[in-house]
């Protein structure tokens, strides 16, 4: 019973193995035509993202700066429930560089 159980996981492990490698290896050779509805001519860089650093919400766009040539965008939190908004009265915001 032990050798049985021993060799049947060996079987199953191999199963696994060979499906995994068929799968990658069908999803290498799947080709299609760039058309231009799945990708664009050339890669733009995504916009970044701010997670308010007291309430931990998405924080929204506010405005965007140019300072020596490097881009920042500021987000502001308009979270009314953020600790730092209710003990200050002023929005929590963050520069980030883009």
């Amino acid at each position: 019973m032990k050798k049985t159980k021993k060799l049947a996981a060996l079987v199953l492990a191999m199963v696994m193995a060979f499906s995994l490698m068929a799968v990658t290896a069908s999803a290498y050779g799947a080709e299609h035509e760039h058309d231009g509805t799945c990708c664009e001519e050339s890669i733009q860089p995504r916009r970044p993202a701010a997670q308010c650093l007291y309430c931990a919400l998405g924080m929204d766009e506010y405005d965007t700066s140019m300072e020596d040539g490097i881009r920042y965008i500021i987000f502001k939190c308009y979270n009314d429930d953020c600790p730092y908004f209710v003990s200050n009265h002023v929005r929590a915001t963050r520069k980030l560089k883009w």
